[in-house]
């Protein structure tokens, strides 16, 4: 990780990201909270997580986008407009304007899928393939810690000063993180460009790769799997709390906050289980743990039940960094953004089947059947995993360009002034994952 930090560019991508993600989770977490103080409607506060959802389901589109326009200029725009949205909401003053904030979460989404994809997409030129695994890694813990702390700081302003500062904060980060893009030295050509068969082929490109590529099209079934799963799990967590344990719904908050402790761990040590046994092994053993301990989440013990949560958080850990680093290596540069849209749009996708299947499921059978129930759908994911060969390295080779989209050439690019070595890496690697 040292030497992944040595990299200028690195570090300032990974502070502007990450001041950028605080600010988000932050404002996402206390939004819901802000909708029902104002209203004193719970469905109508269930609405604002389901607009945020709804606008990252937008990222086929979102990921044409990042294909066809300079990806850092991207980043940079996307910041500057929800920045400025997101400043919109200091007029809110009462339940008839709570539709203000249901606007700015889907365009959130929206944001949020352009930049994952963008960002994506600019690693390539920003970190040398062997160090890929680490990178993401480390954006693994990063994204962790954030979540330890953003509970804290989203309600804590909510109640101390209101949702109006809130979002006020929430903007700056939004600055910061645009500062930091403009300091980071990369050249930002143009991806691909337009196919001479027109916006069809163009859409359906990124899916066309995704499964016609035998390690993308098994990580993507199992991460499915997965998500699934995980949506049920995430319908039962109240009723395992409330009636399994006994204790008030807020306890929830106990294990998410082991899950994330334990996520930070799996994401420091995800790396170099990869290296030892390439990325899709790592996954199936991420997956194997988080279904050995699914089981023990209907156990009638706090104990019990927030030791399977910590299990399952460094599990999840694992797979997420593992899934990335095959991503990033497997995928070429010029197709990431719609690659990278066409997964999260089957990955979310499966994951709102499953809130809405653990919805149902909680109504028609008791909650430690179908806590076993999500225990065995995950199962899947693992034995989807465990039964592939394929796997990806460092060095892969070079993938077709699809029709009409030619990736610019990174060869002739010059090396940034202060990572030569990193920029010939690149070059060496170009349009390779």
């Amino acid at each position: 990780m040292r030497e992944l930090l040595r990299l200028r560019n690195v570090r300032i991508s990974l502070l502007g990201n990450s001041v950028s993600m605080i600010g988000d989770n932050a404002f996402w977490l206390a939004a819901a909270i802000w909708i029902k103080e104002l209203t004193g409607s719970t469905p109508q506060a269930g609405v604002a997580t389901l607009c945020l959802m709804l606008g990252t389901l937008l990222s086929p589109l979102t990921g044409l986008a990042v294909d066809l326009l300079r990806r850092k200029l991207l980043v940079m725009l996307t910041n500057i407009g929800m920045g400025l949205l997101v400043l919109t909401l200091v007029w809110v003053r009462g339940a008839s304007d709570v539709w203000m904030i249901d606007v700015v979460l889907f365009f959130n989404g929206i944001a949020l899928a352009v930049a994952s994809s963008a960002f994506a997409g600019l690693q390539e030129r920003l970190v040398p393939a062997e160090l890929m695994a680490t990178a993401q890694g480390l954006g693994q813990v990063l994204y962790q810690g954030a979540r330890l702390i953003t509970p804290a700081i989203g309600l804590g302003v909510l109640s101390a000063w209101g949702g109006h500062v809130l979002a006020v904060l929430d903007a700056s980060t939004f600055a910061i993180s645009v500062l930091c893009w403009t300091l980071v030295r990369i050249e930002d050509p143009r991806p691909m460009n337009r196919a001479a068969n027109g916006w069809r082929a163009d859409m359906v490109a990124g899916f066309r790769f995704l499964f016609s590529s035998p390690v993308l099209r098994r990580f993507v079934i199992a991460s499915a799997i997965t998500l699934f799963a995980m949506g049920l799990y995430e319908t039962l967590g109240i009723a395992v709390v409330t009636v399994g344990l006994g204790h008030k719904p807020t306890w929830v908050g106990t294990l998410l906050t082991v899950m994330s402790a334990t996520g930070l761990v799996g994401g420091l040590l995800a790396p170099r289980l990869i290296r030892g046994v390439g990325a899709m092994r790592a996954a199936a053993f991420g997956m194997a743990a988080g279904t050995v301990a699914l089981p023990f989440v209907a156990a009638p013990d706090s104990g019990v039940v927030v030791g399977a949560a910590g299990l399952f958080g460094a599990g999840l850990a694992v797979v997420i960094v593992s899934s990335g680093t095959a991503f990033q290596l497997a995928t070429p540069n010029a197709l990431m953004g719609r690659v990278s849209g066409a997964a999260n749009l089957v990955m979310f996708g499966a994951q709102i089947l499953g809130i809405s299947a653990g919805a149902w499921l909680v109504g028609v059978m008791d909650y430690r059947s179908a806590v076993y129930l999500s225990a065995v759908v995950f199962a899947g994911g693992a034995v989807v995993m465990f039964s592939g060969r394929e796997d990806v390295s460092p060095v892969a080779a070079a993938a077709e360009p699809e029709p009409g989209a030619v990736a610019e050439s990174e060869a002739a690019e010059p090396a940034a002034a202060d990572e030569p070595a990193a920029a010939d890496e690149l070059s060496a690697e170009a349009a390779s994952r």
